[in-house]
């Protein structure tokens, strides 16, 4: 089975530093999201486990396809 870990989108923040804007789902060793956002190399990154407990920053195109890449279950 394909393995997927989440990608961080990030923002600057004023004074510095950056923020996770949208967690993408990428395939292992990709550097886009299912959705065709290209993600910079250093890119936080999450567990795919976690992608439904973060509602409001997921980025939904690449849950919706993610979810439809999925085997059906049992």
């Amino acid at each position: 089975m394909q393995q997927y870990e989440l990608r961080a989108e990030h923002r600057p923040v004023p004074g510095g530093g950056r923020r996770v804007h949208l967690w993408h789902v990428v395939r292992a060793e990709e550097q886009s999201g299912l959705c065709g956002y290209h993600l910079v190399p250093n890119a936080d990154s999450g567990r795919i486990a976690d992608l439904e407990d973060l509602p409001g920053q997921r980025c939904e195109a690449c849950r919706t396809a993610y979810r439809s890449a999925l085997p059906p279950p049992d």
